[in-house]
């Protein structure tokens, strides 16, 4: 090693640190000036103009420097161009992608007045979970080591899961719910400025996913009927690119992909993007074409696929998911994992449902013969449903429609989701109930 020589060329950093120091006042000056121009702190960002900066720096760029490295870089100077501007006092502040985020709100629970209500507005299994599962659950034992902390890993769970699906327990991460799971992807393979790609109409804690870790979403394009392709995906995707979420099938809008299209999705991506197949409602589709296991995992190492046991196994109140991904995947995945983080009655309750196939099935049929009932009585309503999958209906009208219907079931103690924060202030999702529920529903749409 040449000494001198490296002294040399460490110099000329030096040197060239300083200008961009000089480069940085004189940049910030001028940003001052444009937040004395807006004298507001609302609408500060840009976020259009923001990326019409950095396509145009990408393509002027001819740093050795990685592509990513550059839009981090300049995310970030954006990140202090919006505090110059906003010229806060505040002691505590956070990153601006934490301040954007509006704070997930369920589908509602309650109707002021109405004791018995029928609750179709957060997909959740109407009929319950295994009586196998509630008659442990009723025990006064079930409780007796809740001063012990649960499995650290889920090994028993995990072993279950590995069992009945023919996967290996190694590669299957516990989740607080699948959400934590969703989570945990975005914690591990994002930094701050990155971009994570999601559908345009999907589940809203992509969006909130993104922001929480600093990362900027990326909308996937849809066609009339709500459905994503290949080429949609594709063209969001930027050098800065590391996750792609997709629900399959979709919520709220019950479209999927076929595993042929998911297939050549990861052909034609960067082996460096990690998608995230979320397959809470998995159990419900019927689909030939839909892929409903896990042999994508042993083909690609940059899938992540995910699953729940709050939607068709009935246990959406004890918070228990999972995922399973390559062996590189999957540790990687549990060094961001906290410990303890899935309840022990969640991991035996799970293991009992995973035990009752039969009432799986049954709930799962079940659902189809009802849904199909209940889509028709729609039609005949004159009433816009989308073909989809899943445990719900999704029903596109008028706006002015939709305000009509959703209070009018309210009023009769009948709650469904009005799907404003999605996005889709013409649209409804409607969770399928028992019979009777549906029933009942499409009585009270009647009258209107």
């Amino acid at each position: 090693m040449d000494n001198k020589k490296l002294d040399l060329l460490r110099d000329s950093i030096n040197l060239l640190d300083d200008k961009i120091l000089d480069l940085l006042k004189e940049r910030s000056e001028i940003v001052t000036k444009i937040g004395e121009q807006k004298n507001s702190k609302i609408n500060v960002v840009d976020i259009d103009r923001e990326q019409k900066v950095l396509d145009r720096l990408l393509h002027n760029s001819k740093a050795k420097y990685s592509k990513d490295s550059i839009v981090r870089i300049w995310r970030e100077i954006f990140q202090a161009s919006t505090k110059l501007q906003e010229n806060s006092n505040s002691a505590i502040n956070t990153k601006r992608s934490i301040n954007s985020i509006n704070i997930y709100k369920g589908g509602k629970s309650s109707v002021k007045g109405r004791e018995n209500i029928i609750k179709l507005s957060s997909n959740e299994n109407s009929y319950g979970p295994s009586p196998k599962v509630m008659k442990v659950i009723k025990k006064e034992e079930t409780l007796l080591n809740a001063h012990r902390y649960p499995n650290i890993d889920g090994s028993k769970l995990r072993e279950k899961l590995a069992s009945v699906n023919s996967l290996d327990p190694s590669r299957i991460v516990l989740g607080c719910g699948s959400d934590e799971t969703l989570l945990f992807a975005a914690l591990a393979f994002c930094q701050d400025g990155d971009d994570i790609i999601h559908a345009q109409h999907g589940f809203e804690m992509y969006s909130i996913i993104s922001k929480v870790v600093g990362a900027t979403s990326k909308l996937i394009k849809e066609d009339e009927n709500f459905k994503i392709n290949v080429n949609s995906i594709l063209n969001e995707v930027t050098p800065s690119t590391k996750i792609i979420y997709l629900a399959n099938p979709n919520n709220p809008t019950g479209t999927y992909l076929a595993r042929t299209e998911i297939v050549n999705l990861l052909k034609e991506l960067p082996k460096n993007i990690v998608v995230v197949l979320d397959g809470a409602y998995a159990e419900y589709v019927m689909q030939d074409d839909y892929d409903g296991g896990f042999s994508l995992a042993e083909e690609f190492e940059n899938i992540i696929i995910t699953r729940t046991f709050s939607k068709a196994f009935g246990l959406a109140g004890l918070r228990i998911g999972w995922c399973y991904a390559s062996e590189k995947v999957a540790h990687i995945l549990n060094k961001v994992k906290g410990p303890f983080n899935t309840q022990s009655i969640s991991q035996e309750m799970a293991i009992i449902a995973l035990e009752d196939k039969e009432y799986l099935e049954k709930v799962v049929n079940n659902n189809h013969v009802v849904k199909k009932w209940f889509e028709d009585e729609l039609k005949k309503l004159d009433i816009n449903v989308h073909s989809s999958e899943g445990n719900f209906s999704f029903v596109e009208t008028s706006k002015e429609r939709v305000k009509i219907i959703s209070t009018h079931l309210i009023n009769e103690g009948i709650l469904v989701r009005q799907l404003d924060s999605y996005g889709l202030p013409n649209c409804l999702r409607i969770t399928i109930g028992t019979k009777v529920e549906m029933e009942e529903t499409i009585k009270s749409l009647k009258k209107l």
